[in-house]
């Protein structure tokens, strides 16, 4: 691998995965806001004695509260979710909509949107039916093209499909084409 591939291929990584900067700068800054409000409540308790009498009654009638099962288990359940919820942002890869390609000379990044307009500007001019009757879907792995025909007007779906795959195989990427022609047409 040359020195361009490898810079192509840290380039196009970092264009098609999201960064998990908001997501750790929100966790850090609640955490950060709790421990400088814990801080100067431990000050504050350690200096003013009247505060350490007003704030005692309170905290006593909370940790009765939390004492009950009940309360247990919903706190758990609460703080298991935000778990889950925030290793999830941490573990599982963000993409964005976006298509990578790396050739010898070369590197090649599209967004799903500008694949899905090309696919259905294709299948409309192939299926002789309005661009904005032709609805297109880019997944990760499928792509789903839904023809919404004038009503009486036969769209026959292996030729939608075959343009669909033109494109496709034109730009090279890969993916599945599904066409559903829907039942009920429009009124022109």
């Amino acid at each position: 691998m040359t020195n361009e591939q490898a810079t192509y291929r840290r380039v196009l990584r970092r264009e098609t995965h999201t960064s998990r900067t908001a997501a750790a700068v929100v966790v850090a800054s609640i955490g950060a806001l709790l421990l400088i409000a814990l801080l100067a409540g431990a000050v504050w308790w350690l200096v003013d004695g009247g505060f350490r009498d007003a704030a005692a009654r309170p905290l006593e009638e909370i940790s009765v509260g939390v004492q009950q099962p009940p309360v247990l288990f919903a706190v758990g359940g609460v703080l298991t979710a935000l778990a889950v919820v925030l290793l999830a942002l941490a573990l599982l890869p963000g993409r964005r909509a976006r298509r990578a390609r790396l050739t010898e000379r070369t590197a090649l990044l599209v967004d799903d949107g500008v694949i899905a307009d090309s696919i259905a500007a294709a299948v409309a001019r192939r299926a002789g039916v309005e661009r904005s009757r032709v609805a297109v879907f880019v997944g990760r792995r499928t792509v789903e093209v839904r023809i919404t025909p004038t009503s009486g007007v036969f769209v026959r779906v292996a030729d939608a499909e075959d343009a669909a795959n033109d494109i496709l195989a034109g730009i090279g990427f890969s993916a599945t084409p599904r066409v559903i022609v829907e039942p009920n047409g429009v009124v022109a």
